[in-house]
């Protein structure tokens, strides 16, 4: 049996119909469409978040036991920038796998359509939408560092426009994308909130795009062992304050040691503890964020036996110390 879960076509409007609902009068609206499964076995959602005119943010959490197709109804035709991020399970529509996202940019001719899912024990997926005129102004004057490809585009907008790149979430995206689906905020808090993560994530894809540093461009590794990467990556978050050594994650995913350190290098970008160590970095600076949290809870929390190591790694990796980073971001 195949699941169908059917949209409304006011998820798809990133503009509002009214010129009176600009800015100032927009509040957030969401839109949410629960799975409906008779044998009780599939569960999930999926989620709209209309942030602002022209911006919008969508999630997909789901366990499927049964196919699911999503049905989406006819709406106006619109161009807009997409940014996808799978965190689990595997898109077989664009073949992307979690740990992966990709930047589209395409006209959305306002046809009805369907997108189909294939069962699997756990998907995940974040995306962004952002209305094409929005997008333009907001990297206009800075066309000049993003790839030529994707500048002509954007240079020589219309009715061809059709750009699609898959590249590698970093840490610095995996902690935004758990801050905005672990969001603490509601009412305005939420909708500012989740608005700045959004053109934060936006603004380090657009950085990791300048670079053309694309999955298939580097990697020569085997669809499994690609996958053992990415499970030692999980065992390491896992563990981000107990890590296992080299070897023992190697034994754990079933490659060598030589495999993983090349094969995590060419995914990711880093070594293995290099890549600990961002994440670390990363997940104490969301920490401390809390005010009732000390330095030394924070440090004992990313997984430091010394404070004076802590506040070395933290000064070297952002340019300040955790206390004063602490006093001038805490809420």
């Amino acid at each position: 049996m195949t699941l169908v879960l059917q949209e409304s076509v006011d998820c798809h409007h990133l503009l509002p119909a009214n010129p009176l609902d600009n800015n100032s009068h927009f509040q957030l609206k969401t839109y949410e469409y629960q799975i409906n499964d008779p044998k009780g076995t599939s569960h999930g959602y999926r989620r709209w978040f209309h942030l602002r005119p022209g911006i919008s943010l969508l999630i997909d959490d789901y366990k499927l036991q049964e196919n699911l197709v999503i049905e989406t109804a006819q709406t106006q035709p619109c161009t807009f920038l997409e940014l996808g991020f799978s965190i689990l399970g595997h898109n077989a529509g664009v073949d992307l796998r979690k740990g992966q996202n990709f930047v589209a940019l395409e006209v959305d001719t306002g046809e009805g359509g369907w997108k189909e899912w294939q069962a699997q024990e756990r998907i995940l997926k974040l995306d962004i939408h952002i209305e094409y005129s929005l997008f333009e102004n907001l990297v206009l004057s800075h066309l000049d560092k993003l790839p030529v490809n994707f500048r002509e585009i954007i240079e020589q907008a219309n009715s061809d426009i059709n750009y699609f790149e898959i590249g590698r979430t970093t840490p610095q995206m995996q902690t935004i994308l758990q801050q905005i689906l672990n969001c603490p905020y509601q009412a305005l808090t939420r909708q500012l909130y989740l608005e700045a993560k959004v053109l934060e994530l936006m603004a380090l894809r657009l950085e990791d795009l300048q670079d053309s540093r694309t999955i298939d461009a580097n990697i020569t590794l085997k669809p499994q062992q690609i996958d053992s990467i990415y499970q030692a990556r999980d065992i390491l978050i896992s563990n981000f304050t107990n890590p296992p050594t080299l070897i023992a994650l190697a034994r754990q995913v079933k490659l060598n040691d030589c495999t993983l350190k090349k094969g995590f290098q060419q995914i990711f970008g880093t070594t293995v503890f290099g890549y600990l160590h961002n994440y670390r970095m990363e997940r104490a600076k969301e920490l401390l964020l809390d005010a009732k949290l000390t330095v030394n809870q924070v440090a004992q929390s990313v997984g430091y036996a010394s404070r004076s190591a802590f506040m070395t790694a933290f000064r070297k990796k952002f340019g300040t110390s955790p206390s004063a980073y602490s006093q001038k971001n805490s809420v």
